[in-house]
């Protein structure tokens, strides 16, 4: 078989700007470095009509030539345009940037709104985020002074106080109280850790809550999209159930691949868990707490990139699944989402192995499948070919 290609970093597939136009819905941005030249490159993925897939590849400067794009599109293109930094083009900035696009030009008034509400609740999320930060280094100062109130504080105590106009409790007081004993524990200056509270905090808003024993993690937009993940693989799960054998078989290559990208977001939420579980510590090496939030929040941001897309084309189908022609509209979008698999690439997830692995033999699943069931010529679910396909391999094994 001919050598599969497939990215081998998050940074090399690029990040995912979803535009408008249907034939430019899962184009990735990324950045080629040729000396001293930064080049943003557009990859545009193309299944139709061809044997397997090919990857579209140009200046990123050129792509509003390839099309006609409404404003909001041409918004985005031009603010991904003016990046200087791959940084500035990971999931993080570009939902940033494709949010503003939405508030303020896109065209249905409903996403609109949709957008302008994100925004407002990324920034409730940054305030609870901090109150559950405070909650977890008031529990530390407790059982370090022995203070079994402190000990037993969480994010919901600390809010029921601050709202309760009949409470003497004083927010300022307790904060100034856990900064002197995150200055002692850590040895760094009390102005130190005042000023390296809130970077910490916008790191972590993203990935959720501290969550004290017995309290689940919530807010934060990408531990949202990780639980729309989790729940999407539910469902899938019970349709396969009652699903064709040929449907099945594409269904179980794509939960092979939510499943994997589920494992390893679980597991990069377990290190976050350990390190937020003793806060204090994070200031005595700041520099080094905040390069690993940022590699956490860059794996699970990367590993969630691309679904989001795939996961409303299933909720839509799946709605009307009741309907006449239901349960055909949710094979095709069983087979879009198949063309459409974010798989992690491999030196993610084995970054020691030089050796190609899980993201190559996807690719082949994904194209052996594709190949038997679609005409070449209308990209459409071919059932007669399925049906000689499955004639043939019958007699093959008989």
């Amino acid at each position: 078989m001919a050598r599969v290609n497939v990215p081998q970093t998050f940074e090399r597939r690029g990040t995912t700007v979803p535009l408008m136009v249907p034939d430019f819905a899962h184009t990735r941005v990324r950045e080629y470095i040729n000396g001293d030249d930064r080049v943003l490159e557009a990859v545009i993925p193309n299944y139709s009509g061809a044997r397997r897939g090919e990857m579209t590849v140009v200046n990123w400067n050129q792509l509003d030539e390839l099309a006609t794009f409404g404003d909001r599109d041409l918004r985005i293109i031009e603010e991904v345009g003016k990046t200087s930094t791959a940084k500035q083009i990971d999931p993080i900035e570009i939902r940033t940037i494709c949010m503003r696009a939405d508030a303020d030009l896109h065209p249905d008034q409903y996403r609109r709104n949709q957008a302008r509400l994100a925004r407002t609740q990324d920034n409730e999320d940054q305030e609870t985020v901090r109150l559950s930060c405070i909650a977890q280094l008031t529990r530390e100062c407790g059982i370090d002074r022995g203070d079994v109130f402190m000990a037993n504080a969480n994010t919901k105590t600390l809010v029921d106080l601050i709202t309760n106009k009949k409470s003497e409790f004083d927010i300022e007081l307790l904060v100034e109280r856990i900064m002197v004993f995150a200055a002692e524990r850590s040895g760094r200056s009390l102005d130190e850790i005042r000023d390296w509270l809130e970077p910490l905090v916008s790191m972590i808003a993203p990935l959720g809550t501290v969550a004290a024993a017995g309290e689940q993690r919530g807010n934060g937009h990408l531990f949202a999209a990780h639980i729309r993940l989790i729940e999407f693989r539910k469902a899938l799960s019970r349709f396969k159930v009652y699903a064709r054998d040929e449907v099945g078989q594409s269904i179980g290559l794509v939960l092979q691949v939510t499943d994997q990208s589920i494992e390893f977001i679980n597991e990069r939420l377990e290190q976050l868990d350990r390190m937020l579980g003793k806060f204090a510590d994070m200031f005595e090496g700041y520099d080094d707490s905040i390069l690993k939030l940022e590699k956490l929040r860059r794996d699970i941001a990367f590993a969630l990139d691309g679904w989001e897309e795939l996961i409303v084309a299933w909720e839509e189908a799946e709605e009307g699944m009741d309907m006449a022609g239901g349960e055909q509209a949710v094979e095709r979008a069983i087979y879009h989402i198949m063309n459409f698999l974010p798989v992690i690439p491999d030196k993610e997830l084995y970054p020691d192995d030089t050796i190609g692995g899980t993201g190559v033999d996807v690719e082949r699943a994904r194209q052996s499948l594709v190949h038997e069931m679609h005409s070449w010529s209308t990209n459409a679910v071919d059932h007669e070919l399925q049906a000689r396909i499955k004639e043939a391999k019958e007699r093959d094994g008989a």
